[in-house]
C-alpha cells in the first residue's frame, strides 16, 4: 500500500492521525534507532501528500507521544526520538493476539482507564491546554454538525486530553486503546434504531472540559459519570 492509498479514505480532518499513525508504523516496523532520520517537514509532506498544517499536526502527535523530535537548521529535520520504548509496549500490548484483539476488549480498558486520565489532566491541565480542549468542544457544538465530522472532534478532544497527562505509562496505554479503536471505526452506527445524538454528547463533553479546568472533585465525578453513559445500551455511542 503506498503513502497516498493509506490516505485517501481518511477525511481531511483526520488526515494528520492517518500520517502520524503511518510514521509510526515504519519506525516500529523497521526498527528504526533512536536518531534515525525520518526526512525534512518538506519531504515529508510530499511523501503523504498533505498540507503543511496537517503535517505539523500529525508531528505535535508524534511529538507528544514521544516518538520523534524537531531538529531546526540545515542539519536538521524528523528524527526518531530517545527512546520509544513506551509506544512500542503500547502497540506489542495490541499485537499479543493479533487480529483477535477486539475493539469492545479495547473499549473495556480504555473505559477502565478513562477516570484516571480525566482527573490526571484536571490536576495538570495549564491555560493552553484548556484552550485546545475548548476549541474542540466548540466545533462538536457547532448546529446540525454532521456525524462524521462530531466523531473527528471528539476523538481530537480525548486524545488533546490524554496528551496533558505526564504519566507516560497511563498516556500511552490510553492512547493506544482509542487508537486501535479509532482505526477500526470507519462509520458512524447508530445506537438501535436512533441516529447519533450530538448535540446531547457535546453538552456532555462540554462538562467534561469545565470539569476538567474547574478541579472539583465532585464536579469530576459527575461529569465522568455522564460521559460513560454515553456508551451504555441507554445512552449514545461515543
Amino acid at each position: 500500500m503506498t503513502n497516498k492509498e493509506f490516505l485517501s479514505d481518511s477525511h481531511t480532518g483526520s488526515r494528520a492521525v492517518g500520517v502520524a499513525q503511518n510514521i509510526e508504523r515504519r519506525i516500529l516496523d523497521e526498527g528504526l534507532s533512536a536518531g534515525h532520520r525520518l526526512g525534512t517537514k518538506q519531504s515529508l509532506r510530499t511523501q503523504y501528500d498533505v498540507a503543511p498544517a496537517t503535517l505539523n499536526e500529525a508531528l505535535r502527535l508524534l511529538s507528544d507521544r514521544g516518538l520523534i523530535t524537531v531538529r531546526p537548521g540545515v542539519k536538521g529535520g524528523i528524527f526518531v526520538a530517545t527512546p520509544p520504548a513506551l509506544v512500542r509496549l503500547g502497540r506489542k500490548m495490541l499485537e499479543l493476539s493479533g487480529d483477535a484483539v477486539s475493539v469492545a476488549d479495547c473499549l473495556v480498558v480504555r473505559d477502565t482507564l478513562e477516570p484516571r486520565v480525566v482527573r490526571e489532566a484536571a490536576r495538570f491541565a495549564n491555560a493552553a491546554d484548556i484552550e485546545r480542549l475548548r476549541a474542540t468542544v466548540d466545533e462538536m457544538l457547532q448546529p446540525d454538525l454532521a456525524a462524521d465530522a462530531y466523531m473527528r472532534a471528539n476523538w481530537k478532544l480525548h486524545r488533546d486530553i490524554a496528551a496533558i497527562v505526564p504519566n507516560q505509562v497511563l498516556r500511552h496505554t490510553y492512547q493506544s486503546m482509542l487508537e486501535f479503536v479509532e482505526s477500526r471505526l470507519q462509520r458512524v452506527a447508530a445506537v438501535g434504531e436512533r441516529p447519533l445524538d450530538t448535540h446531547t454528547g457535546a453538552l456532555i463533553h462540554k462538562q467534561l472540559v469545565d470539569a476538567i479546568a474547574g478541579r472539583d472533585e465532585a464536579r469530576l465525578t459527575r461529569a465522568i459519570a455522564a460521559h460513560f453513559a454515553l456508551m451504555t445500551p441507554d445512552g449514545e455511542a461515543e
